[in-house]
């Protein structure tokens, strides 16, 4: 029996969970659909409100979808491996360097073509990661503004070994206690007469400080939720499934429903600002779809299914591959477009739009492949977590318990 502190107990079934499993190619697929999104939403710096194109969807709301799926998704693979704490560190380790080599990149090219008028303190918190774990708009925003989310990644690696060395009812009491008391608070802001953060008098000075908004928004124990729902899904998707004759049609039900929350999802966030608080609004705003991203995630997570069998196309989850990169790297080649060259006034917004489009994926290729991929290997051979031969427990592939 191995231990974590000389307490954690390790059963049969989670040293079988040990070993490799295989990769969930359709989720890998979705997953550029979510980076595209988030491209189309940030083209308003070209002059192309996409948001009021599509019936006021909210498409930065895609940022929750990539925490949900980060959740489940780290669950998946790492469930059964933190077998001490040197496994511990080691993922941690290896996340962070999955993160940071692009990261200080497009850190760097920022820079240039910015050049942010930010404190010392501003940097450091933006080359270690930390950024959003103060959460104001100046910090989080201050150099390539996308990397407030993998701040907040970062957050949940550190957290993760911590969950999944907890049995699976310990987990979902985690699960629960955690979304109660963030979403209670949160409704609890309702009832008070005025914000929870004022903001300062002064609106220059208004980036700076801790607001409603930027708390919601940046904070990496508010946006767990998210990451928590994730897990959550994984421990449905363990234990049951469903039959495969339903997978499509749970599958196309799901995509229906995402089309048609997302169709109001402006409406009920301007309810929210009108009955509730600033705090709830945003929250809705930003991770309000959150519950139907974590049933998206789960239906696809079934390798059977018509849907399933498009999106593990090699076309498709080549994109989902790069979608990191390609991220990472899209505000800053709109940026650029925008005001360096300013390409909107010489070329229009659609050819704007096209070239934003064509450089942001030629420069995500090269990144994932000599910048990425390299660093994950690299992380990986430095930094190694225990593996596991298959026990006679182990189930079969297929199975994907």
């Amino acid at each position: 029996m191995t231990t974590i502190a000389g307490n954690i107990a390790v059963d049969d079934a989670q040293l079988a969970e040990a070993t490799p499993r295989p990769t969930l190619l359709n989720l890998t697929a979705l997953r550029a659909f979510a980076a595209l999104s988030i491209f189309i939403y940030h083209l308003t710096e070209l002059g192309i409100d996409a948001s009021r194109s599509i019936r006021d969807m909210y498409l930065g709301c895609a940022v929750s979808f990539f925490f949900v799926l980060s959740g489940f998704v780290l669950a998946y693979s790492f469930s059964g491996r933190f077998l001490g704490w040197r496994d511990i560190r080691n993922f941690i380790l290896q996340r962070f360097f999955r993160l940071w080599p692009v990261h200080m990149l497009c850190f760097f090219l920022a820079l240039v073509a910015r050049r942010p008028p930010t404190s010392l303190f501003t940097a450091y918190l933006a080359t270690t990661l930390q950024s959003s774990w103060f959460p104001t708009y100046g910090t989080a925003y201050a150099y390539n503004g996308v990397s407030w989310s993998i701040s907040v990644e970062l957050f949940f690696y550190l957290a993760l070994p911590f969950i999944l060395i907890l049995r699976p009812n310990q987990i979902m009491l985690v699960v629960c206690g955690w979304t109660v008391v963030v979403l209670g608070l949160i409704a609890l802001t309702a009832t008070l007469p005025g914000p929870v953060f004022p903001p300062p008098s002064e609106k220059p000075w208004l980036d700076l400080y801790v607001t409603d908004a930027s708390l919601v928004h940046l904070f990496p124990p508010v946006r767990m939720v998210e990451f928590l729902s994730g897990i959550a899904v994984y421990q449905l998707f363990r234990g049951r499934r469903i039959s495969d004759a339903w997978v499509t049609f749970c599958q196309v039900a799901a995509v229906v429903c995402l089309v048609l929350w997302a169709c109001v999802h402006a409406e009920i966030t301007l309810f929210f600002a009108d009955h509730a608080s600033l705090m709830a609004s945003v929250a809705y705003r930003e991770f309000g779809l959150y519950p139907l991203f974590a049933a998206i995630v789960y239906v696809f997570a079934h390798q059977s299914g018509s849907l399933t069998r498009v999106l593990s196309c090699r076309v498709l989850v080549f994109c989902g591959e790069i979608s990191f990169a390609f991220y990472m790297i899209h505000q800053v080649v709109i940026h650029v477009l925008a005001y360096n060259f300013e390409i909107r006034q010489h070329c229009g917004p659609t050819v704007a739009a096209i070239s934003a489009g064509i450089l942001s994926l030629g420069f995500s290729i090269v990144l994932h492949r000599t910048v990425e991929i390299p660093g994950m290997d690299w992380a990986k051979q430095q930094f190694p977590m225990t593996r596991r031969a298959p026990l006679s427990a182990h189930v079969s592939v297929g199975a994907l318990a």
